[in-house]
């Protein structure tokens, strides 16, 4: 089975799906195992590929979404919600996803690990000359200070994680402000 290349006829807008996702056998877990385990690699690095590619944060596994990467027209293909469901299962024990419920509707993505979202935050802060000063949660996605970087439109959880990271390292405090919702950051100077 042919799968890693990234040319291809697949498109979506400028990202380009890779040779296998205009294959059907891709869209029905192969019943071989050494097939299925590399067919399950293919998917894991594409829907994390699409995801950062698109900065989508937020993936829906349910039977009736239209979510595109799970469904190519051109060859009236669509994977069903139990093969969703295993690929998104694969994320979450890699790391790479987190549920947001039981029922497994929706998954957050982690196209990049926390860690690595927390360093991004760090050093826009550091950037921005925000050590020892005080940025809402808010102002970190929506911002005029975020707008163009990787921060804007980052999902709240994502942004929250990072900054609990930061906190175990000491190079950050979030704090709840009065009404509940206003979250705030310290960051502090490293050492």
């Amino acid at each position: 089975m042919e799968g890693a290349s990234t040319s291809g006829q697949g498109r979506d807008g400028d990202f380009v799906f890779p040779i296998f996702w205009q294959y059907p056998p891709y869209f029905t877990l192969q019943p071989v195992k050494e097939t299925q385990q590399k067919q399950r690699l293919l998917w894991k690095d594409l829907i994390l590929r699409y995801c950062r590619h698109h900065r989508i944060h937020v993936v829906p596994v349910t039977e009736a979404d239209d979510f595109p990467l799970f469904h190519n027209p051109a060859i009236n293909r669509r994977l069903s919600r139990d093969v969703k469901l295993q690929l998104v299962d694969d994320l979450v024990k890699q790391g790479s996803a987190l549920w947001f419920d039981r029922s497994q509707r929706s998954a957050l993505v982690l196209w990049r690990p926390v860690a690595e979202w927390a360093d991004v935050i760090y050093g826009w802060a550091r950037g921005n000359g925000l050590e020892d000063s005080v940025v809402t949660v808010e102002e970190m996605q929506t911002g005029v200070m975020v707008a163009g970087t990787d921060l804007e439109g980052l999902h709240r959880e994502v942004l929250v994680r990072a900054v609990r990271h930061l906190e175990g390292q000491g190079r950050a405090k979030l704090f709840s402000g009065g009404a509940g919702d206003d979250e705030g950051v310290k960051f502090f100077t490293a050492n």
